[in-house]
């Protein structure tokens, strides 16, 4: 994916939503977003459409309880995982607005050591304004593309650590960016 930008799939986040597999936190945000992004609510409402056309036609029966949970650990079944691991796929996750054109998932939130690690994107020429680091360290990985703060622009491979008590100026991009993000909280 080297020198493209990782882009969501609106229809597949839209079926996940219509479909129930959004659940929790993930589907409070895309409901949230759903009243920002109409491109979003759109596909939703169709991926509804879809599905209500195969509800009607289907004869009603009452699933036994907890059936939905069962469904969901049988697919989870088949992923191979390492005890005391996490895995985040390309692809899934909720991605929020922090700024117009400019949008974030949370990979991992560890209250031990009071870190954040997630992934930032943003569209060409969104701005991100300056903000200063009073929690701690905040290290950034560029993945893809360029990111212009003040005088400094980094790109793809580009390491950007900023220290405790250190602020940023207003951030850019002028061909779309993806960050690795690791951040105190």
């Amino acid at each position: 994916m080297h020198g493209a930008m990782m882009v969501e799939d609106l229809d597949e986040t839209a079926a996940i939503y219509a479909l129930g597999l959004a659940r929790g936190q993930e589907r409070a945000a895309i409901e949230a977003r759903m009243e920002r992004e109409p491109a979003l609510a759109a596909k939703i409402v169709r991926w509804q459409e879809r599905l209500s056309e195969l509800d009607l036609s289907a004869p009603r029966l009452t699933p036994p309880p907890g059936l939905f949970d069962k469904i969901l650990e049988a697919v989870d079944e088949g992923e191979e995982r390492l005890p005391g691991t996490l895995t985040k796929r390309a692809g899934t996750g909720v991605w929020t607005e922090l700024a117009p054109g400019v949008m974030c998932t949370i990979l991992c939130e560890d209250p031990c050591a009071k870190r954040r690690s997630m992934l930032i994107r943003a569209e060409p020429g969104a701005i991100y304004d300056s903000h200063g680091h009073d929690a701690g360290y905040e290290e950034c990985l560029v993945l893809e593309g360029d990111l212009i703060m003040g005088d400094l622009t980094l790109h793809a491979g580009d390491f950007h650590l900023a220290t405790k008590g250190s602020a940023h100026p207003q951030a850019t991009t002028r061909s779309g960016v993806l960050v690795y993000l690791s951040t105190a909280i």
